[in-house]
């Protein structure tokens, strides 16, 4: 099963979720992850503070090199998907997106105007929302053999 995390740029949420879920190494579930403004995207391959905590919890290991577009491809490539936001869904929808596997998690982006030391704060609290429903996910499919 590919679960594909889907957010705005595909460098902080979506790839915290795929890193952390494949860190997990579950037989048969792969992440993926993609940013439907990706191409966009001007601050690099990861956001700091995104980069910070896959190196604190030791998960380099499990992360992909570079963001990635959102495409009608991927969509169709991921067996579930999860949007950090409801925003997110809705714009999904109009690219294509028609599955009912899905689910919103309404996880927000920080700001860029927002201090340094408030995105440190507020990344640690979005990884720790982040493992709790991917452990949850997980959990789910471990006793059903599915996630829906």
């Amino acid at each position: 099963m590919i679960i594909h995390f889907v957010c705005r740029g595909n460098t902080y949420r979506s790839r915290l979720a795929e890193t952390y879920l494949n860190s997990k190494q579950f037989p048969n579930i792969k992440a993926i992850s993609s940013g439907i403004e990706a191409e966009n995207n001007i601050s690099g391959p990861i956001t700091w503070y995104a980069q910070r905590i896959i190196q604190k919890e030791h998960l380099v290991s499990f992360e992909k090199p570079t963001w990635q577009k959102t495409t009608k491809d991927l969509f169709e490539e991921g067996d579930y998907t999860i949007f950090m936001q409801k925003e997110i869904y809705d714009f999904c929808k109009n690219l294509g997106f028609s599955s009912k596997n899905f689910e919103v998690w309404n996880i927000y982006d920080l700001s860029p105007e927002m201090p340094e030391t408030e995105k440190i704060e507020k990344s640690d609290e979005t990884f720790a929302e982040i493992k709790r429903r991917v452990d949850k996910l997980l959990f789910k499919s471990t006793f059903t053999g599915r996630i829906e």
